[in-house]
């Protein structure tokens, strides 16, 4: 078994150091994935309005691309509920936990 000093000195050197132990590097890793889907997701939402909105003022009388437009629409708002969801489900944890998860600062053993 290597001791504990040895330990410290194996490093990733694809994955950026950041000060604290294990857990807490962990928690940040965590908190900066979430905020990557959060703002792919909210571009998605807006590719998608745009994209639907495009398709409704280019459909002209066809029913069949009004249709796919309003459901592209549609899929986008559904996306956008999801977005706010996730944060307001972020935000309860911290609220009832009292443990901040988007800038973890947790006690570690």
């Amino acid at each position: 078994m290597l001791a504990k000093s040895a330990l410290a000195q194996i490093v990733n050197p694809a994955i950026p150091r950041m000060p604290g132990d294990g857990g807490d590097a962990l928690a940040r890793y965590i908190a900066i994935i979430w905020w990557v889907i959060v703002i792919v997701g909210g571009l998605a939402v807006l590719f998608y309005m745009a994209w639907g909105a495009m398709d409704w003022i280019m459909s002209g009388s066809n029913p069949d691309r009004l249709k796919r437009a309003k459901e592209k629409m549609g899929s986008g708002v559904i996306g956008l509920f999801f977005l706010v969801l996730s944060y307001a489900i972020v935000q309860l944890i911290t609220r009832i936990t009292g443990l901040s998860i988007l800038n973890p600062n947790w006690p570690t053993l």
